[in-house]
């Protein structure tokens, strides 16, 4: 790929709302999803930048160039007693129309584990660290509640704002996988069936007899919300087993694209669990 970090901002653009309906007591943030073709050619990141902070800059860009918002401040750090309370992701305003927001950004992606009784809670991270209650919880207690904490008032008074005056709203990007062949009928009731972006396999699953016939390729993390049809260099069963057999004994799940003939792509997680 000649530019990775552009189809990475294009797979962060493109990456639905979690949510069919908004079910949250803050207003929806919403992004434009955008093509290649309208995307800068300059933006640069360090390969070590992890995925998180990686689309915080991506929002960031977002807001700048493709939005009537400015940026007030973002991971603004909310520090009492020399102890991090916690931190502000955005704090917008908008030049038409003045309104000021406080946007909490996240991008996950989640696994759909049939096992688990809970129309949220099924919804977990690919290595079982993390889930979709877990994310909501600290969302509700921790993190929309500090713009209203009194340690909070010195940072909005230096940036002249009064928290009563501004709206907070959740841009929740997710991608779920779900169970390979899994035709039982889903509860899509929260959850927006369109951010389903492909399957998840146990180890014992991913065969010669099943898989050897198709193409590989096993992302680096911060290339997950990248389309796989950018990708240009691809391997065989034989070549990727080795890949995704050493980082499955370290309990990390991969996630995997795979190239079927000219023009099939699927993404899919092989988990360790």
């Amino acid at each position: 790929m000649e530019n990775k970090v552009l189809f990475q901002f294009a797979g962060f653009l493109n990456t639905r709302q979690i949510w069919k309906e908004n079910k949250f007591p803050y207003q929806p943030y919403h992004l434009k999803q955008a093509p290649i073709s309208k995307l800068p050619r300059t933006l640069e990141f360090s390969p070590s930048m992890v995925l998180g902070k990686r689309m915080e800059l991506f929002f960031q860009y977002y807001v700048t160039h493709f939005s009537h918002e400015e940026v007030l401040a973002h991971n603004e750090q909310v520090i009492f007693e020399k102890k991090t309370l916690g931190e502000l992701d955005f704090i917008l305003k908008n030049s038409i129309s003045g309104e000021i927001s406080h946007v909490e950004l996240v991008y996950k992606f989640y696994l759909f584990d049939p096992e688990i009784r809970g129309d949220r809670a099924c919804w977990i991270g690919p290595n079982r660290r993390d889930s979709f209650p877990e994310k909501l919880k600290r969302l509700q207690n921790n993190q929309f509640p500090l713009l209203h904490q009194k340690e909070t008032l010195p940072l909005l008074d230096r940036l002249k704002i009064d928290p009563s005056e501004v709206t907070q709203k959740i841009c929740f990007k997710a991608n779920l996988f779900l169970p390979k062949n899994w035709d039982e009928k889903m509860n899509f009731s929260e959850i927006n069936p369109d951010a389903v972006s492909g399957f998840w396999i146990k180890a014992s699953e991913f065969t010669k007899v099943d898989y050897g016939n198709a193409l590989f390729h096993s992302p680096k993390k911060p290339d997950w919300p990248i389309d796989p049809r950018h990708n240009q260099v691809w391997e065989s069963f034989e070549e990727v087993l080795p890949k995704i057999s050493g980082l499955l004994s370290r309990e990390q799940s991969p996630l995997v694209w795979m190239k079927k003939g000219d023009d099939l792509y699927e993404r899919f997680f092989i988990v360790w669990w």
